[in-house]
């Protein structure tokens, strides 16, 4: 992951292309949006980042358990070569849901197509592993969003079946589970 050198900056000479951010970090996004990251010296385009709802639940999550914090941050994906924010990525539900963990994830449209998505759910996947309670991660798709699909294959995810969603109608979900 990222780290804040001393002087406020972010050290990306120790990442896996994901920065965790902070509760403040969060507090200071949802004052500032992009900008905040650009006066940090990254390029970070208006669609890098998660929409504001996901950030303010992320925050709340954060903030309700703070022990369990950086579960529920929302992870920036970066090009640390270029300094530039490209998407981002997280989690979606609670840390022991029985229905195994979700993930979400997207890239600013103009770094699509370049292998950033695959790039970023890969260390997601690696992270969450890495936590003894996850066995399983999902994710959902619409079945026109070829990329997206793709991504997720590239990942190891295999499809599992549909669920209808009522805001989205129906999603295809795809999973992965740990290698024993």
């Amino acid at each position: 992951m990222v780290e804040h050198t001393r002087s406020g900056r972010v050290d990306t000479t120790r990442t896996d292309g994901l920065y965790v951010p902070t509760a403040a970090d969060l507090q200071a996004t949802l004052r500032h949006g992009p900008a905040l990251w650009r006066r940090a010296g990254f390029v970070c385009d208006e669609d890098a980042l998660p929409p504001v709802p996901v950030l303010q639940r992320a925050l709340e999550l954060m903030t309700a358990d703070p022990a369990n914090a950086a579960w529920y941050a929302p992870r920036w994906v970066l090009d640390c070569t270029r300094l530039v924010v490209v998407g981002s990525g997280g989690v979606k539900n609670q840390l022991h849901d029985p229905a195994g963990v979700e993930i979400g994830y997207g890239v600013a449209a103009r770094h699509q197509g370049r292998g950033h998505a695959t790039r970023g759910v890969r260390a997601l996947v690696r992270h969450l592993f890495g936590h003894p309670a996850v066995n399983m991660i999902f994710a959902t798709v619409l079945p026109a969003n070829l990329a997206s699909r793709r991504v997720l294959e590239k990942c190891g995810f295999r499809l599992h079946g549909r669920v209808h969603d009522p805001e989205d109608g129906w999603l295809d979900r795809h999973e992965i589970r740990r290698q024993v």
